[in-house]
């Protein structure tokens, strides 16, 4: 990495995967335990950035022993085949006080193009000492992965029924303001 290059390695002490997805009337939430990857920003220019980000699907976590083994399971993430749920930035803009990432998430060893927005904002307002949180948002379609699709006996499972089409998946990063600025002060209105 030379000087004008701002590169900060992604892990699960500064990135938070989480989801939400419906079963029914229930809300199930989750997270991935398992993250690494990297947010580069050349010459202090956002608009330059790129992220990448690796998830193991298998770190998958919402509390219930039973429920994780089977979202690991071929019917839904299939964390034997497909180890890994990637996504690469392609483009990055401002607008609005807010980060616009596009990228290609893969998942199942299927690649979609998704856009999300990450509002900037001081995680600790102590100025350029502090912190600062992307977080964003992206719209999982499992129908567009495979995911929940039920094979072999489980097409007799009644609980296929009830899953939800949409996955809510959130992405927070908080990492040190001296690491990212003066690239973002245009986002953040400065």
């Amino acid at each position: 990495m030379n000087a004008a290059e701002r590169c900060i390695a992604l892990d699960a002490r500064n990135t938070h995967v989480t989801f939400l997805a419906t079963l029914g009337p229930l809300q199930v939430r989750g997270r991935f335990t398992s993250v690494t990857g990297e947010l580069c920003v050349p010459a202090a220019d956002i608009e330059r950035a790129s992220v990448s980000i690796d998830v193991l699907a298998s770190s998958v976590d919402t509390g219930l022993a039973m429920r994780d083994r089977h979202l690991r399971g071929v019917s839904f993430l299939d964390s034997a085949h497909a180890p890994l749920i990637s996504y690469r930035s392609e483009r990055v803009s401002r607008e609005n006080g807010t980060i616009l990432v596009e990228g290609c998430l893969s998942l199942r060893g299927v690649e979609r193009p998704l856009v999300t927005c990450f509002p900037i904002a001081w995680a600790e307002s102590q100025g350029m000492a502090g912190s600062l949180s992307l977080s964003g948002e992206l719209s999982v379609l499992r129908h567009h992965f495979a995911i929940g699709v039920p094979r072999g006996l489980d097409v007799l499972n009644p609980i296929f029924l009830v899953v939800g089409e949409e996955v809510r998946v959130r992405v927070e990063v908080v990492v040190p303001a001296t690491r990212l600025l003066p690239a973002l002060l245009p986002a953040l209105g400065r």
